[in-house]
């Protein structure tokens, strides 16, 4: 396949971004790059795991000491998480009702805490993702989002999600339900991996994402027969 100009710097630019991150773990002062770009604007991380959004739900949602570990309990905070996508509404739930799981939470008092917050101005979603509300009967999008995740819950998908053979198969579980689309199916499947209930190898599988189909049309004149996913 023949690359543009852009192919070059797209690698020079994610090298430096990478080492600035490992810069910022030794020196918390700075500067951390020469790169004028770099250093003047914000730019996610070379590895999606290390955003912080992501290092979050990975210590403090999934693999906290005390919280239970269950298939069905890791699926729940994690949908619960990552349909909000938003370290606060977390923060925000679990100060006034305590830690939150499946067996012991009740939907109805998230779903309360959700219009109190939202009465006060406050923010439940992340702006880093599109979030379509699925539609299940309720005037709000949180109250559609909460009933999709006990929906899924109730159809046993925790369990189903933990005997999928492949990255591929709980992507297309996922894809099954109600407003998730190809982006978000395979987003939630690569974050239910990075938990102790699945353990896939993330370059078996790959959807890819708006910004990817954007990055592989500026790095290369024609991709031939390949599929962006190749």
């Amino acid at each position: 396949m023949e690359t543009t100009l852009v192919f070059d710097t797209y690698w020079r630019f994610a090298a430096e971004r990478q080492a600035l991150y490992f810069r910022r773990l030794t020196d918390p002062i700075g500067p951390w790059t020469n790169d004028p770009v770099l250093a003047a604007h914000r730019f996610t991380n070379a590895y999606r795991a290390s955003d912080r959004v992501s290092q979050y739900l990975i210590r403090e949602v999934q693999y906290r000491e005390d919280r239970p570990r269950t298939p069905r309990e890791i699926f729940f905070r994690t949908l619960l998480f990552k349909l909000f996508n938003r370290i606060e509404t977390w923060e925000l739930l679990e100060g006034i009702l305590g830690s939150l799981t499946w067996e012991g939470s009740d939907l109805n008092e998230i779903e309360r805490t959700l219009d109190r917050a939202m009465a006060a101005g406050l923010k439940l979603y992340s702006p880093a993702y599109i979030m379509p509300a699925p539609k299940l009967g309720h005037a709000r999008k949180h109250a559609n989002h909460l009933a999709l995740l006990k929906k899924m819950i109730e159809d046993r998908l925790p369990e189903r999600v933990r005997q999928a053979p492949n990255l591929r198969a709980i992507y297309e579980l996922l894809l099954a339900y109600p407003g998730l689309g190809p982006f978000l199916a395979f987003q939630y499947a690569i974050d239910l991996n990075y938990s102790e209930m699945l353990d896939h190898d993330e370059d078996d599988f790959v959807i890819a994402g708006p910004g990817a189909l954007d990055g592989i049309a500026k790095c290369f004149v024609d991709t031939k027969k390949h599929s962006a996913e190749d």
